[in-house]
């Protein structure tokens, strides 16, 4: 019972796997901002949303065993799940940069608020299983 809680669910890994991008996406907000001035660079944007409620839907992998010494199918590995990276082609401004400052800046803010909810939720899915493990003794 136990086990099964603590290693076949898939939010944790979902949970995991949102912290990664979004400390992931901070970065490149981060490259944005820095790059604000620089003559030519085009702002960049991280998209993960869609994938990782594809991975939390069921409809990523779907996967069967073929042994009995396989690996469980309702354990998948998340490490394959990629964002996609994408540069923005606008022109922008006069020098080809096409970085806004305010645009960046509410992104990181998104960014860091959806870090502190999955780091929460892990948070908290730690404290129900405690509670479950020190009640039944």
């Amino acid at each position: 019972m136990i086990s099964s809680l603590l290693f076949s669910d898939r939010a944790p890994k979902v949970a995991r796997k949102s912290m990664d991008f979004n400390a992931q996406r901070a970065g490149i907000i981060s490259t944005n901002i820095a790059n604000g001035e620089t003559p030519g660079y085009k702002a960049k944007s991280m998209e993960f949303e869609s994938v990782l409620r594809s991975v939390s839907s069921n409809e990523f992998l779907k996967i069967k065993s073929t042994n009995s010494k396989h690996i469980s199918p309702s354990n998948p590995d998340f490490s394959s799940v990629n964002a996609n990276i994408t540069t923005d082609p606008s022109q922008g401004r006069i020098d080809g940069n096409n970085v806004n400052l305010e645009t960046e800046m509410t992104n990181l803010a998104e960014t860091r608020l959806a870090y502190d909810a999955a780091i929460t939720a892990m948070s908290k899915r730690g404290a129900i299983i405690k509670s479950a493990i020190t009640e039944t003794r």
